[in-house]
């Protein structure tokens, strides 16, 4: 039994992925310093401290994520550790704002604000999916797979993928402009939705899932865009689209597991204690003390789905 002095099974790990990720950042300042970090003016060794310096902190850097998974950390999550030293990442402010694109425009401004709501189920849906298989994978899901309403899962995210493609399409929007809506500027965005759903016990967590698993017989394209009067289709050709379903898929999950571990780190540290969520302090000590290596295998390719409109209607039952 761990006394109230000893740090917990979370803390420690949180203690040694702190340490992954503080080794990787210090790798990363010296690295991009160059030798003229050394060059004090009078010595002229400055590249040969400097690759002397590197090779320390890389052993150092190995050594703490050797040490790291001999006490038991999740290969994984230390791999998550020493990217967040890598980027420099710290966690995102929760008040993200996507970037809105200005148009004079009003009907491209309309096709735009449509496109957000349908941007943001959409990343609502990857999360809620990447939650939801993280729990099934660390045995924190009681409820039984129901292969129809996976399917009908992946469905309706292959319609509210086609929605924002075409949206996107009727505002003319540019590369630039797709990539301030769903690109690396809004992983805080993919963040928040990470913390948001963590927090949620299991039941709440399946009747968002239920939710957006629900059937719907409505158009997958908008009614609203501009079509061709003959053929029916949407008349602006598609040339910028978001990531597919399953990289959105991907991308929840790596938020997710960053969020999990960033959240350990700070965890492992008291003056932060009091600061967390409980909820989310909660679920890192469950995810910690699960001896399971991380996988993610998606029950549907959502890209494959026959595309249908999400219903307004959030009120499953399980």
């Amino acid at each position: 039994m761990t006394s109230a002095h000893e740090p917990s099974l979370s803390q420690r790990h949180g203690e040694l992925l702190r340490r992954v990720q503080n080794m990787a950042a210090q790798l990363r300042e010296v690295t991009d310093a160059g030798p003229a970090m050394f060059d004090d003016g009078v010595s002229a060794d400055s590249q040969l401290v400097w690759t002397e310096r590197l090779e320390t902190l890389r052993i150092e850097s190995e050594h703490a994520e050797f040490e790291a998974m001999l006490e038991g950390v999740d290969p994984g999550w230390v791999l998550d550790a020493r990217e967040l030293g890598k980027r420099g990442a710290k966690s995102p402010s929760p008040h993200v704002v996507r970037s809105h694109p200005a148009r004079a425009n009003e009907a491209q401004e309309f096709y735009l604000d449509m496109l957000e709501v349908d941007l943001w189920n959409l990343e609502r849906m990857a999360s809620l999916e990447a939650a939801r298989v993280d729990r099934i994978a660390t045995g924190r899901w009681s409820f039984d797979h129901d292969p129809i309403a996976a399917a009908q899962f992946a469905d309706n995210m292959a319609a509210l993928h086609n929605r924002v493609t075409v949206l996107a399409a009727a505002a003319q929007l540019t590369p630039a402009e797709g990539d301030s809506l769903w690109g690396s500027s809004v992983e805080g965005i993919r963040r928040v939705h990470a913390v948001t759903f963590a927090a949620y016990d299991e039941q709440t967590l399946a009747q968002e899932w239920n939710g957006y698993a629900l059937a719907d017989p409505a158009l997958a394209v908008p009614p609203y865009v501009p079509r061709d009067p003959e053929t029916g289709k949407p008349t602006d050709p598609a040339t910028v689209g978001p990531p597919t379903p399953g990289q959105m898929l991907a991308d929840a999950t790596s938020a997710l597991r960053v969020q999990f571990v960033d959240t350990a780190i700070h965890n492992s540290e008291s003056t932060d204690l009091a600061a967390e969520s409980t909820a989310i302090t909660a679920v890192v000590d469950a995810a910690l003390g699960e001896d399971r290596e991380w996988t993610w295998e998606p029950d549907h390719d959502p890209a494959a789905g026959r595309g249908r409109e999400i219903s307004t209607d959030r009120g499953p039952e399980l």
